[in-house]
């Protein structure tokens, strides 16, 4: 009996232990599992509502509408809104069945855009590899695990016990602690509640105070209109009335149609040969300012920063080369698909339009080959590439460029800077007449492709539906905010000089000077302490630094581009499309004439209401509009250590750039000149190649993962502007680290969708805004200091990985 006893104990146990690893899907039956209507209406009470779009969808285009449980309906219709139920319309909902771990994994990761990374992520056995990095997301935020024996228990139905601690998880992000993600802890509230404004991908603080000042130049639009008619014709405010009203004019723009650049496309359609075509972009380029194929554009020398050069580009994509040669099939598909509609609206028969689109993506193919990558082309040595006439000329073996260098009224230009060789040497090779088809295809879409978003309704709503797929919004903006963004686009002088005179105080251009004075003291201080640096570069470095020229707000003598150009409504005999060929070509004429003129270091190249900085190397100069001096970046009321945090960064940041990779080839006189010494350089590059390691593999979203060689500049930037920053806070009797620190993160707050985390990673010569706050402030004893943080922390990072460069 006693054997018995122990034998049916044994097997007791091992059927307890059997049940106590095996999948959830064969858990007790008293486990009730959830359905999708459950789980997404748990989900979304748990969230909330408040960074989601909550136009709601139409339900009533699924086949199972009429199942929908009405009580959950408004919150099911937001869900298809924004991408929780990826279901098609004519599709059913199927609310009623139960949902799998691995399907509600994937819209909990689609309900919240942000999510903190505090532990590594897992690999499973079971998770398809296309799904992968997005269930990365949700365990590297401690939301979901798998069974502890390599399987997430994908093709498990999700229970009400797991639903719920997942839900608690959800609760508990708000107590995210600042040692594990900073950057979330601290921005917690900001990206749990922002919601992505109508056609926008990504919202930063920079949009945040880019749409408030917005607001306050709409207003003074809204103004200009009411009262057009007492304006002189030529004034400043006539010009932004009437163009504001012809973009507006919908009525008129459907009635023209095509017509604005028809002629134009009529023109593509004539040529019999290569060189006709050539000849026929002269024309283009001096009635509208566009040119399709090889493009020459003066700007200044790198070499001789007080004169200018000619600089030409050759042929380009669509969408960026990355993204023509990675082969996703739906990114292509709806590439060609566009191209497709638009030849369509211009009037190709449909079969032919859909054939040419896929000739054109095949040759854009081979141009995207031949495309220098952007992680090179981030480098500044590798774009100024002078040749002579001559050996531009002998690229083009089947066209006459010399001809088209003299019609475009470059006759007397004997050198050429080229930004990508092997570029333009293809182009060459391209533009002859075996090509001829293909190359009118592509002159004909890059004019479509110009003007689209500017022709009548259905050539813009074209454009909008692929900008809405391509970079995953839900909504796209309205008739006002796309008039006044084009409207900005074409008169930001006009604009930034009213937002000057209206909005910038005397008080905090000065503050701000003084901020600056302060910072470049201090970044002196560390080039003199630097113990990697021979005293003969410092003292060549100090000499640039001091050189150093500052602008601040706006300009000191206001220029007018559109002075002598007549800007008129439809009533009047104009139209939209004419105001900005007018514009353009204008511009292409003044431009054209600086060949013969000096460089005017005056100039400004951001208009004063934009919120942004940046440093000029060629001017050895800081630039700060206007825009970007108020809240959260500069508050003349706040602590000094929350400005230091906030615009006291931004500032440095800038100052740094004179140092960067980039920054460093460049002496105080603004030319590319070596002035360091060999050993030194070799040092330089060596902890530059530091900061490329420290960054490169980071992944932000699925997808979207870190080029530390693209990315170099900005955070040798980012990383000395900190060091700059933080040996000034020292200085301060009390210093409350916690408030510079806090303010620096608010800065760089980020929220945006996966599509547009994934083009920045390819696109953008700045780390994701996480890391630009996580990364920088991991090399800095004062932020261990300040949050405790220790080995074991997400935050830490061990000494012998921090890098420091100034």
């Amino acid at each position: 009996m006693n054997k018995i006893r122990a034998r049916m104990l044994g097997i007791l146990l091992c059927v307890a232990l059997l049940f106590s690893i095996v999948p959830a899907q064969a858990a007790s039956k008293a486990e009730e599992f959830v359905t999708r209507e459950e789980a997404v209406v748990s989900l979304l009470n748990t969230i909330g509502l408040a960074a989601l779009n909550d136009a709601p969808s139409d339900l009533s285009v699924f086949s199972d509408a009429d199942q929908i449980n009405s009580e959950n309906a408004d919150k099911i219709a937001i869900a298809i809104t924004n991408g929780l139920l990826p279901v098609e319309p004519g599709e059913a909902l199927e609310l009623g069945v139960h949902i799998t771990r691995l399907e509600f994994a994937l819209i909990v990761g689609n309900s919240m855009r942000e999510l903190p990374a505090i532990r590594s992520p897992l690999a499973f056995e079971d998770v398809p590899a296309e799904v992968a990095g997005k269930i990365d997301r949700i365990t590297s935020a401690g939301l979901m695990s798998g069974y502890g024996n390599g399987c997430f228990g994908s093709d498990d139905y999700l229970t009400k016990g797991q639903l719920e601690v997942v839900l608690n998880k959800i609760r508990a992000l708000s107590s995210i602690r600042p040692q594990d993600d900073f950057f979330y802890a601290i921005n917690h509230q900001w990206l749990s509640t922002t919601k992505l404004p109508a056609g926008y991908p990504g919202m930063t603080t920079f949009d945040e105070v880019d749409r408030r000042n917005t607001d306050k130049l709409k207003a003074i639009v809204k103004d200009l209109v009411e009262n057009r008619d007492t304006y002189q014709e030529g004034t400043i405010e006539q010009k932004i009335a009437d163009f504001y009203l012809t973009i507006l004019d919908m009525e008129n723009r459907n009635k023209e149609g095509i017509k604005p650049i028809q002629k134009y496309l009529d023109l593509i359609d004539g040529v019999s040969s290569a060189q006709e075509l050539l000849d026929a972009m002269v024309q283009l380029e001096a009635e509208t300012g566009m040119r399709p194929l090889v493009s020459f554009a003066p700007d200044a020398d790198l070499n001789d920063s007080n004169r200018h050069s000619l600089y030409a580009a050759g042929l380009s994509t669509g969408l960026p080369a990355d993204y023509i040669l990675m082969g996703n099939p739906q990114i292509d598909a709806l590439y060609t698909g566009v191209i497709t509609q638009l030849f369509s609206l211009s009037g190709i028969p449909e079969a032919e339009a859909a054939e040419k689109a896929h000739s054109l993506y095949a040759f854009e193919k081979v141009i995207a080959q031949n495309t220098m990558k952007n992680e090179e082309a981030s480098k500044v040595e590798n774009i100024y590439n002078p040749v002579s006439r001559a050996e531009l000329v002998g690229m083009f073996p089947s066209v006459d460029l010399d001809k088209y260098l003299s019609d475009l009224g470059f006759g007397s230009v004997d050198t050429i800077i080229l930004s990508d060789v092997n570029l333009m040497k293809k182009t060459g090779e391209l533009l002859s007449d075996d090509n001829l088809d293909v190359l009118k295809t592509y002159c004909r879409f890059r004019i479509l492709a110009s003007t689209a978003s500017l022709l009548s309704k259905d050539f813009r709503d074209v454009t909008m539906n692929f900008q809405k797929a391509f970079y995953g919004i839900s909504s796209t903006m309205d008739e006002e905010e796309i008039a006044f963004n084009l409207l900005n686009s074409v008169m930001s002088d006009y604009l930034g000089r009213i937002y000057v005179e209206r909005y910038f105080s005397a008080k905090a251009k000065a503050d701000v000077e003084s901020i600056v004075s302060d910072i470049i003291a201090a970044f002196e201080d560390r080039i003199e302490a630097l113990d990697w640096m021979g005293q003969e570069t410092k003292e060549k470095a100090i000499t640039k630094l001091k050189t150093i020229k500052v602008k601040i707000g706006y300009p000191d003598k206001w220029k007018d581009p559109l002075k002598d150009i007549s800007i008129k409504t439809y009533a009047d005999g104009g139209s939209l499309l004419g105001n900005i060929f007018a514009i353009n070509s204008a511009q292409v004429k003044e431009n054209k004439s600086l060949l013969s003129k000096p460089v005017d270091r005056s100039a400004w190249y951001m208009p004063p209401h934009m919120v942004n900085a940046y440093y000029n190397p060629t001017n050895n100069e800081i630039v700060f509009p206007a825009g970007i001096l108020q809240p959260p970046y500069y508050d003349v009321n706040a602590s000094r250590e929350q400005n230091l945090g906030g615009i006291g960064t931004v500032i440095a940041h800038e100052i740094t750039h004179a140092f960067d990779n980039n920054g460093a080839q460049f002496d105080e006189n603004g030319n590319m000149n070596n002035w360091w010494t060999e050993q030194d350089y070799t040092v330089f590059r060596q902890k530059c190649q530091a900061v490329i390691d420290l960054y490169d593999g980071l992944v932000i979203a699925p997808g979207a993962v870190v080029n530390g060689n693209l990315t170099v500049s900005e955070n040798v930037a980012d990383i000395g502007a900190m060091a700059c920053i933080l040996d000034i806070a020292a200085d301060i009797p009390d210093v409350d680290y916690k408030a510079l620190f806090e303010s620096y993160a608010a800065i760089w707050r980020f929220t945006g969708t996966e599509q547009i985390y994934q083009m920045l990673a390819t696109q953008d010569v700045h780390a994701p805004n996480k890391y630009r706050v996580n990364r920088v402030l991991q090399n800095f004893e004062e932020f261990y200091k300040t949050y405790d943080i220790q080995p074991g922390d997400a935050m830490y990072l061990a000494p012998e990985e921090r890098v420091t460069v100034w």
